[in-house]
């Protein structure tokens, strides 16, 4: 498993040499459906460009107990090829389609017998290598590499000058050093997160086969904008909306707006204001807010920071409706990385699935259970056992492929999630002839927040709060139109 990691950790390293305007390269394969032993990741150059296709091999060893020598390269396991004669094969099948490099990648270094022949500039073989009349080791490894191979001088000599050694390569965290540094250089996030969603797209062109392994720049955008890997835009102005409800933090800029609820929440009970408290003070302030962050420049975003319930960010969403222009930035946490969403991001192509359960004919209330990062069905069961005949029926969405924690991998992910569930619910309440929604959210704070600035034209709307215990109580209730 670490072979294979450090293998699509250094592929994706190279295949953002794609991005590079001034790339002489023009597509790549991973596993390359005919590279033989030098199929790992491949590089193909832009047609009239003089750089020949790069065929890279990608070994991986836990530790360091031995080194590449030029005896090595020959050894062999039972009945099986040596390294060499492995690369050999594959270059003379691909030479016949180009000029070809054979590389051999590692994070084994080179013995000093080795390395003293292999040039720092481009690890080529230096011309010593290529000597008339070697002596000593040399002239013993030549001597052994053509009986080795079954071939003349000639031939021997042009295989050796397109070998490549780039041996003695990083660790497995250096190399996700460089790989987050090159994401840096190319505007893409950075870190465990982001690295996992650019394994998994290698994993998935691997198994998906022939073309899907072909990788161009434009494709390779393509997946980027897809999965979220673009970093949050910092350069557009904002103005800070900072609110206060399970803790107080402070950051970085000052806010424009600072609102203090610490005293109407307690994280450790759960507890929350009463729906009057919501309705009598901290509604009115929230109106406030948003009065007041209306003088902002029209290009400024509204940068929301606080710790609050899921049910404070849909309010929030909800104040600020995307139908007005408000546009949010805010932070977000996700497995271990904190980033910033945007509401404006690009949706991506992600999918809700939606479960749809009629219940009492003559109730007029729908039941919405927004559940991306988690599986709330048990707490929701008892809830609609404590309001038996309550609801007309219940609707429960969900992301492809299932609730989990990292089901929401961008703030593109967030407002497609939030665009469709708006449409979903729209198409609930219209084919049960609903007044009331009930909304339950188990999900990302910046999602509900992405989703309660759509949440416009539901009629009356109720958010719920889950319990120390596991239940749920109604936090807030709002007209939406």
């Amino acid at each position: 498993m670490q072979g294979d990691r450090y293998q699509h950790l250094f592929s994706w390293y190279v295949l953002l040499s794609l991005l590079d305007e001034d790339s002489p390269f023009a597509s790549a394969f991973v596993e390359h459906p005919e590279a033989g032993a030098a199929d790992d990741v491949t590089l193909h150059p832009r047609p009239g460009m003089k750089a020949a296709s790069r065929y890279m091999q990608v070994k991986w060893h836990v530790d360091h107990r031995a080194l590449y020598t030029l005896e090595g390269l020959t050894e062999t396991v039972g009945r099986g090829r040596s390294l060499l004669q492995k690369l050999f094969a594959s270059w003379k099948t691909l030479r016949e389609q180009g000029p070809v490099e054979v590389w051999l990648v590692s994070n084994w270094p080179a013995d000093p017998e080795l390395g003293r022949y292999l040039q720092g500039r481009d690890w080529s073989l230096t011309e010593d290598f290529f000597a008339e009349a070697p002596t000593g080791v040399l002239k013993m490894a030549r001597m052994r590499w053509l009986e080795h191979l079954g071939v003349e001088w000639d031939v021997l000599r042009v295989f050796c000058a397109d070998l490549r050694f780039r041996l003695g390569l990083a660790s497995m965290v250096e190399m996700e050093e460089r790989v987050d540094e090159r994401m840096r250089m190319h505007g893409l996030r950075q870190g465990p997160e982001p690295r996992a969603i650019a394994l998994d797209g290698i994993r998935e062109w691997i198994e998906a086969g022939g073309e899907a392994k072909r990788l161009d720049r434009a494709k390779l955008q393509v997946f980027i904008r897809e999965r979220g890997l673009l970093s949050p835009r910092t350069d557009t102005p904002g103005v800070g909306l900072w609110i206060h409800g399970w803790a107080r933090r402070q950051w970085r800029e000052p806010p424009m707006v600072e609102l203090d609820w610490t005293q109407q929440f307690n994280r450790e009970t759960r507890e929350v204001p009463s729906e009057a408290v919501w309705r009598e003070r901290l509604l009115p302030e929230l109106r406030e807010a948003r009065g007041r962050l209306a003088s902002r420049p029209p290009e400024a975003l509204i940068d929301f920071r606080g710790k609050v319930p899921l049910s404070v960010s849909l309010a929030v969403g909800a104040c600020f409706p995307e139908v007005a222009g408000d546009r949010f930035r805010v932070e977000q946490a996700t497995r271990g990385e904190t980033v910033l969403w945007r509401s404006d991001a690009t949706p991506t192509r992600r999918e809700l699935r939606s479960t749809e359960r009629e219940g009492t004919p003559d109730a007029k209330d729908l039941l919405v259970v927004f559940q991306l990062t988690g599986d709330a069905g048990p707490d929701v069961e008892r809830f609609e056992a404590e309001h038996q005949g309550r609801f007309r029926a219940v609707l429960v969405l969900e992301p492809d492929g299932g609730p989990h924690d990292g089901a929401v991998g961008s703030d593109g992910d967030a407002v497609a999630f939030a665009v469709r569930a708006r449409e979903l619910i729209r198409q609930s309440r219209v084919r049960f002839r609903t007044a009331t929604t009930h909304l339950i959210p188990y999900a990302p704070a910046g999602c509900c927040l992405f989703l309660g600035q759509r949440l416009n034209a539901m009629g009356l709307v109720v958010a719920y709060e889950r319990t120390a215990k596991g239940g749920y109580v109604p936090f807030w209730m709002m007209e939406t139109g």
